[in-house]
């Protein structure tokens, strides 16, 4: 469960809202493009987020890479992996573990999570200071650089490396520096905005899968 929160907080940075952070510590090129990509994710309604994420320990070079899918409407969130789905209709959270045929079942509380997942494309609009830090090179595509540093330094990680497209106006990738060596990075793969979600699709339901083990964490 402490594994699944935990991705759950990185993947609620690519949420961000950039008009709240402290300006007077921003420089011009990063709030420009920030400010731009908050006003075109705030026009969405729903979004469907295909996504690689590279976990890897910096000091032992060691990594795990999984792919995934994002769901987001409002508060309401659902990710598919390999192996789970976490379903959250923004009162609850369920965590299905298939290979155990069970599902976890807790209050949602934002509170107790570095960051609120139902916020992973507009996380920068507060609590960071941000810097342009330059542009690189993905295939064809040329990504500008913004890192982020959380304001509250109780914070689980010190560093956000945020990519942006530019021309597309869209986070592309992000890379999340943990305190304990550890780099996070997800690659967004295709990303669809405004799509048709009914709400009933992240409340999950044990009538869908016979036999599942109910744990009432609440």
């Amino acid at each position: 469960m402490k594994k699944v929160m935990l991705l759950l907080s990185v993947l609620s940075l690519m949420l961000i809202n950039p008009a709240t952070s402290i300006s007077s510590a921003q420089d011009n090129q990063s709030s420009a493009l920030l400010s731009k990509l908050s006003k075109t994710y705030k026009t969405y309604k729903s979004v469907k987020a295909t996504f690689t994420i590279d976990v890897k320990n910096k000091q032992t070079d060691v990594g795990v890479k999984q792919s995934g899918i994002l769901y987001q409407k409002a508060k309401k969130f659902r990710i598919t992996m390999s192996g789970q789905e976490i379903y959250c209709d923004g009162k609850t959270i369920w965590t299905y573990l298939e290979g155990a045929n069970e599902v976890q079942i807790s209050k949602f509380d934002p509170k107790t999570m570095d960051i609120n997942p139902s916020e992973i494309f507009t996380i920068y609009e507060k609590g960071f200071i941000h810097k342009y830090s330059g542009q690189v090179t993905r295939g064809s595509q040329k990504i500008d650089v913004v890192e982020l540093t959380p304001i509250d330094k109780t914070k689980g990680y010190f560093k956000v490396k945020l990519g942006i497209d530019k021309m597309a106006n869209k986070v592309k990738e992000m890379s999340v520096y943990s305190k304990n060596g550890m780099v996070t990075t997800y690659d967004i793969q295709k990303f669809e905005p405004n799509v048709a979600i009914n709400d009933a699709y992240f409340k999950f339901n044990p009538k869908e899968i016979p036999g599942v083990i109910e744990i009432d964490l609440r």
